[in-house]
């Protein structure tokens, strides 16, 4: 049966966005056609991001919705920071992992420590004049 003049509704597209983030942090703004403040900022689940002024970044927005980021142009270069809420973290290269019952593994030719570091609640400066002063008086 021929039902005349039944026809599919279009469906409504909404194309993304490259912009440039012009405001981050608390609020997010991006210049697009003209800027546009308050974006929301989506990251895959798990990770929290935070885009940088003058990143270029891909902006989208539903029917009715908020415009919101929802990632980032790919330069080639690997961040510097990613801050991941899981259990388990594997970065590519040299390896750094890092488990939810407190066990860290690294491996690479060189580990950078730019922090104060703790060997059970004594730093690692008092720790070693610790042993020192033993074995000094060990020999005396």
């Amino acid at each position: 049966m021929w039902l005349g003049g039944q026809q599919k509704r279009p469906v409504e597209e909404s194309e993304g966005q490259v912009g440039v983030i012009t405001m981050s942090g608390g609020e997010t703004a991006a210049l697009l056609d003209c800027e546009r403040r308050g974006l929301q900022v989506y990251a895959p689940a798990g990770y929290r991001w935070t885009p940088k002024v003058g990143q270029r970044v891909m902006v989208i927005q539903g029917k009715g919705e908020i415009p919101c980021v929802v990632g980032a142009r790919q330069d080639g270069d690997v961040p510097n920071e990613v801050t991941v809420e899981a259990r388990r973290l594997s970065l590519q290269g040299d390896e750094t992992r890092v488990f939810a019952q407190g066990d860290v593994i690294i491996q690479g030719e060189n580990v950078r420590l730019d922090s104060q570091v703790y060997v059970k609640e004594e730093t690692l400066e008092e720790m070693i004049a610790r042993i020192v002063r033993l074995m000094l008086a060990g020999l005396m």
